[in-house]
């Protein structure tokens, strides 16, 4: 190498690296909630600060410069796994198919994951004790259920005229059977939609006798 290159290398190596922009408040807390959502429904709303650092990989005063104590984090964390707004998004995103057995069983599966995902929270959340205190509730269970049947009521109203009963109590019949499908999985996912929409009665049951 010549001294021509090596001062030039030399230079190059000593040229200060770009540090990476620090996260924004608003993205910090984001990511130590993602970070502890996985936790509360593996362990519990007890679990300790300490070991919410360790999974977020950042010190445990972060934490507290984020939130203002635990609960206030825990409190932060349930409202966002209870939060109806993605589930609603989701099931607004297969509104155009044509097949009506198609949309309600995509928003079978949503609202499946949805109940199996949040049931370990209800369960650490009624168990505990804790008392979860922000200036916000952390979530309105009856709007949050509101919220979802009328996107269920919304998905299927254009086929309204199919139905015997109105879309709105289609909805509330599909989300009863998946809410405690989900409890004791008597039926397959798929299954709920044909119930929903043919009853139990087989086609040759179905079929009116001859005169």
């Amino acid at each position: 190498m010549s001294a021509h290159s090596f001062r030039v290398a030399a230079v190059t190596d000593a040229s200060p690296r770009r540090r990476v922009s620090p996260l924004t408040p608003e993205d910090r807390r984001a990511a130590i909630i993602a970070a502890t959502l996985p936790l509360l429904r593996a362990e519990g709303v007890h679990v300790s600060s300490k070991r919410i650092a360790e999974c977020a990989g950042v010190a445990e005063g972060t934490i507290f410069r984020a939130f203002p104590d635990k609960n206030a984090l825990i409190s932060a964390t349930l409202a966002h796994a209870f939060d109806p707004a993605p589930t609603i998004e989701s099931i607004k995103a297969v509104a155009g198919d044509p097949d009506v057995r198609f949309r309600l069983k995509t928003a079978v599966r949503i609202l499946t994951r949805r109940f199996r995902d949040n049931a370990p929270l209800m369960m650490s959340l009624r168990g505990s004790g804790l008392a979860v205190v922000t200036t916000t509730p952390v979530f309105d269970p009856r709007e949050a259920l509101t919220g979802i049947s009328d996107a269920v009521a919304e998905l299927i109203k254009d086929d309204a005229d199919s139905f015997r009963l109105p879309p709105e109590t289609v909805a509330s019949l599909l989300i009863s059977m998946v809410f405690f499908n989900n409890r004791s999985e008597i039926l397959p996912e798929d299954q709920i939609v044909d119930v929903v929409l043919d009853g139990v009665l087989s086609p040759e049951a179905k079929k009116e006798p001859a005169c």
